[in-house]
């Protein structure tokens, strides 16, 4: 009897996760990477998350509760806003880590913002669209200064140089701290691209986990939940350089929170440990801003 002989097992959509651990590890890691943003669920997505997780929901269900439960929102509520983008887009989070479905291509990056921003704004969010002009963010840990994000004309040729680099990369069957060190580098350039308008560190933190997840590897919750602003601010660390004030481009506090994830580690992850200290010394030191800008003068 061969494997494709539908006498014997037969091909059926994939389950939903079987155990209420991992249905909670993806609730927990959704909502955590809302606060990268500054974004908090509302009371009724917990409340739909643990139903979820206890197996008294499916997703289909927790889905359609928590569109029809935003459908005749008060748009004019900025808190009311930010807890509909925080639950819709956790749901989409949970849905794209229970489908496990990956491809290790740029194209994948373009398809994780799309399902996570598809039920937002499209002309804010342009779900799956590159962005079209370059960008800025100052940042509280650089005094107001900011990373140099990849320039929209080269979107499409810095991405295929990286996953052409990372192509074929093996990393056995554990992390030691040289593979964690070359993951947590693929990660960080990545975002650095910053391809998207908005929603770039919640892309690329979720392509993450399914990258790990297509190389076998099991990952858990917490660093996600309790930790995204930290891992936010170890990207900007990896990625900013200013010669200047003697600041190169600094990988090991994005290894630390990879450490964590992946090897049970327990670093401490404070983001207060990623403050650059001499631009608060000297704003005059500021790169990417001007220092008329800088959050502490």
């Amino acid at each position: 009897m061969t494997a494709d002989n539908t006498a014997d097992f037969p091909y059926r959509p994939v389950d939903e996760p079987g155990d209420a651990a991992t249905r909670k590890r993806y609730w927990a890691t959704a909502i955590g990477l809302q606060k990268v943003d500054g974004l908090e669920p509302s009371r009724y997505l917990l409340s739909l998350a643990e139903q979820n997780a206890s197996g008294e929901l499916t997703l289909r269900e927790t889905a359609e509760y928590i569109a029809s439960y935003h459908s005749k929102e008060d748009t004019g509520d900025p808190e009311r806003q930010n807890s509909r983008e925080a639950d819709l887009v956790s749901q989409r989070i949970v849905e794209l880590l229970a489908s496990r479905s990956f491809l290790f291509d740029p194209e994948m990056l373009s398809i994780v913002h799309a399902a996570l921003f598809r039920d937002l704004d499209s002309e804010v969010y342009r779900p799956g669209l590159y962005k079209r002009e370059a960008l800025m963010k100052q940042e509280a840990i650089l005094n107001g200064d900011s990373v140099v994000y990849g320039d929209p004309a080269l979107i499409d040729r810095a991405l295929a140089l990286l996953f052409e680099r990372e192509e074929g990369s093996d990393y056995g069957f554990e992390f030691d701290r040289e593979r964690i060190n070359r993951f947590s580098s693929f990660i960080a350039h990545l975002w650095q691209v910053h391809p998207f308008e908005e929603g770039n560190t919640r892309t690329v933190a979720v392509f993450a986990e399914l990258y790990l997840g297509h190389l076998g590897f099991d990952v858990t919750n917490n660093p996600f939940e309790h930790h995204s602003k930290y891992f936010r601010d170890a990207l900007v660390r990896a990625n900013y350089r200013n010669a200047k004030a003697k600041i190169k481009p600094e990988i090991d506090y994005l290894a630390l929170f990879f450490e964590n994830l992946l090897c049970g580690a327990t670093h401490t992850l404070d983001s207060t440990d990623l403050i650059v200290a001499s631009l608060f010394d000297d704003p005059t030191l500021l790169r990417n801003v001007d220092p008329s800008q800088a959050l502490n003068r």
